[in-house]
């Protein structure tokens, strides 16, 4: 009986070790935290959003900068920041948020003493920065207005005391963050307490947001991944449809749910209705990205494991070599996404006995894990497995 190919539901990197069962991922080679949910990155649109209920007589503060050669450069890893201080009084709680249309905003919180006691990346809007805090002490604090990515241009920065929503959001952003962590650990009776808690405060005070989308595809990714799929399935439909709405059709966080929703259907082997959505997903990623970028190979080898469990080899075949040379030409043939790409591609050879033809595949693919993750990690063992199983296959 030959096996299943499986694809994740949100970035497809499908690894099927056939004689083992074993599945191994892009994320997993490169020691990567990842889970499937909503892909924030690749946002671009304009979603903002403020809390005002309760901060009607709350003073703002703002201050208008700029990063550039002028500011100070952080000697470590050469990035522009500029300190900006306020005073504050222990037991305060206040919401701090570095906004930029130029770079990716980084924001850090120092006592006078210069300790650390917060840092944000993304928890604002888009490429935006957001803490929110209860001042430990009376004193002096530091604002460091930095950046991850794109080295200067304009910000706006600004702090202001803490409504009650500010509070309730901080602390869903704080369970998500646990959920996230508990998904990985495959911790699912944990974790969904707390999404379904993170849900309810987005979903009440932000209505709709692609924060809210995000909780929305957690609890669901929760769901699918306990087998509950009549559960799972309205939560994707929903995010799906909310996503639309707020970033319009062709965007490719739309892709990414159309994803989602597709790979619930494949665990179901609902396969005529998953092919539609990867489909409409591949379209969107090439409008957006063009036709070679990651994103559009890792929707080819989702098309191309749907028609493999089809066993529409024909049609299959020339999407995962597709994918497979795409992958050489952006980033190199020792790269772990090409080691990938060539296990999916060995991997659909051997499910169908054509033997000859996987064999180099594997041993290509086995001796870049060696070299990526040492001769003794456990994947090396799995590919081992691998090739003796198609010696065995071949009565060698």
């Amino acid at each position: 009986m030959k096996n299943k190919l499986n694809t994740s539901s949100l970035f497809s990197y499908s690894l099927s070790f056939l004689k083992l069962k074993y599945t191994l991922s892009l994320i997993s080679l490169l020691g990567i935290f990842g889970v499937c949910i909503f892909a924030s990155e690749v946002a671009t649109g304009q979603i903002n959003y403020s809390i005002t209920k309760g901060t009607e007589n709350v003073n703002i503060n703002t201050i208008n900068g700029k990063l550039d050669s002028s500011s100070k450069k952080n000697s470590d890893n050469n990035r522009y920041y500029n300190i900006h201080q306020f005073e504050g009084k222990a037991g305060e709680q206040i919401v701090i948020e570095l906004n930029s249309k130029d770079f990716d905003a980084y924001l850090i919180l120092r006592d006078s003493k210069d300790k650390n006691l917060a840092e944000d990346n993304n928890s604002g809007e888009e490429n935006n920065a957001r803490i929110v805090i209860t001042l430990p002490s009376t004193g002096t604090y530091k604002i460091f207005a930095t950046h991850k990515a794109r080295k200067s241009g304009n910000y706006q920065l600004s702090w202001r005391a803490a409504s009650p929503e500010d509070i309730e959001l901080a602390e869903a952003a704080r369970l998500n963050q646990q959920v996230l962590q508990l998904l990985q650990e495959g911790k699912y009776n944990e974790a969904i307490p707390l999404a379904e808690k993170a849900l309810a405060t987005r979903q009440k005070i932000l209505v709709e947001h692609p924060h809210v989308v995000e909780s929305l595809n957690n609890l669901a990714e929760l769901y699918k991944n306990q087998g509950r799929y009549p559960e799972a399935e309205p939560l994707y439909k929903q995010s799906l449809q909310m996503i639309k709405r707020l970033l319009g059709k062709q965007h490719p966080n739309v892709a990414n749910s159309l994803n989602n929703l597709a790979g619930l259907y494949i665990n179901q082997e609902r396969y005529s209705e998953a092919e539609p959505l990867y489909q409409q997903s591949l379209r969107i990623y090439k409008q957006n990205f063009g036709n070679e970028h990651p994103l559009v190979v890792n929707s080819l080898n989702n098309l191309a494991v749907l028609y493999t469990n089809q066993e529409r080899y024909k049609e299959a075949e020339p999407l995962f070599k597709e994918s497979l040379e795409i992958r050489k030409r952006l980033l190199g043939k020792e790269h772990p996404d090409v080691a990938v790409s060539l296990n999916n591609l060995a991997s659909f050879y051997q499910n169908q006995g054509l033997y000859p033809q996987a064999e180099p595949l594997y041993q290509e693919f086995l001796e870049i894990i060696k070299r990526l993750l040492g001769k003794e990690h456990s994947y090396v063992a799995a590919s081992l497995n691998n090739l003796a199983y198609l010696y065995q296959s071949q009565g060698r």
